[in-house]
């Protein structure tokens, strides 16, 4: 999940190949022992007077509350603080960096957090970007030691103007605006469903079952008779006379097909002409192997269709997820089971 968020970061802030070290800096800096931790840091902010807005993203029950740029450099240093050493040591030009790190801020927060709680030790995926962190950050107070920030710019303030749409983009992918926040501890061991060993060979595509249009309030199941792939892929389709998508998915994996970009564009155009229309998302598993983490599966490949559409230009509060009544789909065979369905609904 942390790389999917990373994707999005890069994507949306324009950070290229920068965007892992961006937040390896930050998490060394928020987890930093000699500061307090994860506790010291959000404390910071409480003293400042923030109190209520540190809430929002431990609690995540209801839309984190977004820092603005003068908080953060508030808490975090300007030039010469963290969001400076980032500027300098990545190249990237400073409020490019003050106003990704605001934007993400919230839901990295939130991750770390996820009972609700200040933990003792962060979750185990944030491990090795302490280490690489701690790396970079001494190279950044390197940085702004010998030379000078990079592209600093007295335009942070237009950059505030993108921060919902961003957030909404990155809240997907925490699975915040899927479902309230989960009380399962963050996974150490990847979610996979058990491939079994075929009885005779498989075919090279199988075809999606012909299904009923749902009622209204249900979640979509896309009638259709199109080739599944075995790994993934996109396909594009009509549903009730609008544009339409199958998007599949290797086994275990939540990772969307490069072809996304391309298959999805009669979708999005037709979004962006028609403005009483939102895409329901919802995401399927094959049958095998353990349920619970089954539809935690199909959540986060939901999730990450959403994020691949608001990164083709969708925003976010027209990209509804919307779990089925049964995530694990006994389709026509595992490969078709393995898929995201895409509807437009007016």
């Amino acid at each position: 999940m942390l790389d999917t968020l990373i994707r999005e970061i890069s994507a949306r802030w324009g950070l290229a190949d920068q965007g892992r070290s961006l937040v390896q800096m930050l998490v060394a800096y928020i987890s930093n022992p000699a500061t307090g931790g994860l506790a010291g840091f959000l404390d910071k902010f409480r003293k400042a007077g923030w109190g209520g807005m540190v809430n929002t993203w431990v609690d995540n029950k209801a839309l984190p509350e977004i820092p603005t740029t003068a908080q953060v450099e508030t808490v975090m240093g300007s030039s010469r603080g963290l969001l400076g050493q980032a500027a300098s040591l990545l190249g990237l030009p400073y409020d490019k960096v003050s106003a990704a790190v605001a934007g993400i801020l919230p839901l990295l927060v939130a991750r770390m957090t996820p009972d609700g709680t200040i933990p003792a030790t962060l979750p185990a995926e944030f491990s090795p970007f302490v280490q690489e962190g701690k790396t970079l950050l001494a190279q950044g107070a390197a940085a702004t030691t010998s030379g000078s920030v990079s592209s600093v710019s007295s335009g942070s303030a237009g950059v505030g103007k993108w921060w919902p749409w961003v957030l909404g983009a990155l809240i997907v992918i925490f699975g915040v605006s899927y479902c309230s926040k989960t009380k399962d501890p963050a996974p150490v061991t990847p979610m996979a469903e058990t491939k079994p060993m075929p009885v005779e060979p498989a075919p090279a595509v199988t075809a999606l079952p012909a299904t009923p249009a749902p009622e209204s309030g249900s979640a979509p199941v896309l009638s259709a008779d199109l080739a599944a792939p075995d790994g993934a892929g996109v396909m594009d389709n009509m549903h009730n006379g609008m544009p339409a998508l199958h998007v599949f998915f290797d086994t275990g994996k939540t990772d969307v097909a490069p072809a996304f970009a391309e298959k999805s564009k009669p979708l999005v155009d037709f979004l962006k002409a028609n403005a009483d229309v939102t895409a329901v998302i919802s995401g399927f598993n094959d049958p095998t192997g353990d349920p619970a983490r089954n539809a935690q599966l199909s959540k986060q490949r939901a999730e990450s269709v959403k994020a691949a559409l608001e990164a083709a230009g969708v925003s976010a509060d027209r990209a509804v997820l919307e779990k089925p009544a049964e995530t694990t789909d006994a389709g026509a065979s595992n490969a078709a089971s393995r898929r995201v369905d895409v509807v437009l609904r007016r």
